[in-house]
């Protein structure tokens, strides 16, 4: 009896993947169609400055070289900002809420850090 439900069970999954890929699809399709990365995410030139929320978070140390003062690292760098062309109705995406795109398709803040 269990094997029989395995493979209806393995077609929902299926099917609810390929919804879901859809639907995502669809998403990036819509929230790209126009958009330039090279162009700063305000209406107007004169708007407020956009706000980026920066988290820096520490993956692994390597290495202290306490003579010289140096350290090395590997750190996670986030950022995060509202840009206004990125908005979309959930209900008509498969209620998808947030995606995440790859760096070289959205516009990013010039951010240098200094030690």
């Amino acid at each position: 009896m269990h094997l029989q439900l395995l493979p209806a069970l393995i077609a929902g999954v299926v099917i609810a993947m390929v919804s879901a890929s859809d639907d995502e699809e669809r998403l990036m399709m819509d929230v790209f169609r126009g958009y330039n990365s090279l162009i700063q995410p305000v209406k107007n030139i004169s708007d407020t400055p956009i706000i980026v929320k920066i988290a820096l978070q520490l993956v692994l140390l390597i290495n202290v070289d306490e003579k010289d003062q140096v350290m090395h690292t590997n750190v996670w760098l986030t950022l995060k900002w509202h840009d206004f062309q990125m908005r979309w109705n959930p209900v008509k995406y498969g209620e998808i809420r947030q995606i995440r795109v790859q760096p070289d398709k959205v516009w990013l803040p010039d951010i240098v850090l200094f030690n």
